[in-house]
């Protein structure tokens, strides 16, 4: 298991930097699309090819039950990011709501879509149920949260503050999201509405101070109490 899940990784790296030097090269808008987010499931599927023992099926039922779900999926993450803002401002941090948004979110909404699915097929439709093979669900959501974080190199200019808080949002949206595919057979629809839900939040809400360390670390804490909320409340799945 370390070495396929290694191996991955690897190759989720490779396939990241190759698709960012062909957005470069041809010159595509970052802000209309974001080519690397896809690297999560072409490295599923070249790993896919690797090992022959590798077998997941992409779940995209939907019944009233996910319905549900998904639901709670696009709401949840507005309400942490809100919550978040509100406390960026209350402790002085200079956030704003973005103004523009009526002109960007039309250019920009199709590529957070395909993004957020090419993402989640890679860590929720396999990573998260592949590491739950030897591990707890727990640990699982942990471990596909620190990749999740560690994989978005960008971020690591913004300093290692900025990478501790953004590791505690990842690793509790980890837990969340998991506890929303709880008897869905990992649903790719909840875990991608999910993923569309978070990157709007950002653009709405930290947009203008999405480099900010200490507001991302309050964004982290945010999102750390129903994560802990969570486990403790389930803990037998969680656990097990």
């Amino acid at each position: 298991m370390f070495l396929k899940t290694g191996i991955f990784i690897v190759i989720t790296l490779i396939i990241t930097v190759l698709l960012a030097v062909v957005q470069q090269k041809i010159n595509l808008d970052f802000e209309k699309i974001t080519l690397p987010q896809l690297a999560p499931a072409l490295a599923f599927l070249a790993v896919s090819l690797i090992f022959a023992n590798i077998a997941f099926s992409v779940n995209v039922d939907f019944n009233k039950s996910i319905a549900l779900k998904t639901l709670i999926a696009f709401i949840l993450p507005f309400l942490l990011f809100g919550i978040a803002f509100l406390a960026g401002k209350l402790t002085g941090l200079n956030v704003k709501i973005t103004e523009n948004l009526q002109s960007i979110l039309p250019i920009m909404l199709i590529g957070i879509i395909i993004g957020a699915f090419g993402e989640e097929i890679g860590w929720r439709s396999f990573l998260q149920p592949f590491l739950e093979k030897k591990n707890s669900v727990l640990i699982a959501s942990v471990l596909v949260g620190c990749i999740w974080g560690l994989w978005h190199i960008g971020h690591y200019k913004n300093g290692l503050l900025f990478m501790v808080g953004f590791l505690l949002f990842t690793i509790s949206a980890s837990i969340i999201i998991v506890w929303l595919l709880r008897g869905t057979q990992y649903n790719l629809i909840i875990a991608a509405v999910f993923h569309i839900a978070v990157n709007l939040g950002f653009v709405l809400f930290f947009k203008n101070s999405l480099t900010d360390a200490k507001l991302i670390i309050i964004n982290g804490i945010i999102w750390l109490i129903p994560a802990i909320i969570i486990v403790s409340l389930n803990g037998k799945y969680f656990f097990k």
